[in-house]
């Protein structure tokens, strides 16, 4: 039990010197994710259709 207690003691310890985002650069951070991941789906379309596409063309 003692380790348990001890565990918890530090664990509160550690998170009380943790810097925290402010909500400006989580809103920042969630909108740089977004336009990445909206890119990267954008590319990933693409080139799935390009070579969708191609595939047809040299397979027929």
């Amino acid at each position: 039990m003692k380790s348990i207690t001890k565990y918890l003691r530090n664990s509160r310890a550690e998170l009380s010197r943790v810097t925290w985002p402010t909500r400006d650069e989580v809103i920042q951070a969630t909108q740089a994710t977004l336009v990445f991941v909206l890119l990267t789906s954008l590319f990933l379309l693409i080139t799935d259709r390009t070579l969708g596409a191609l595939i047809g063309v040299l397979f027929r």
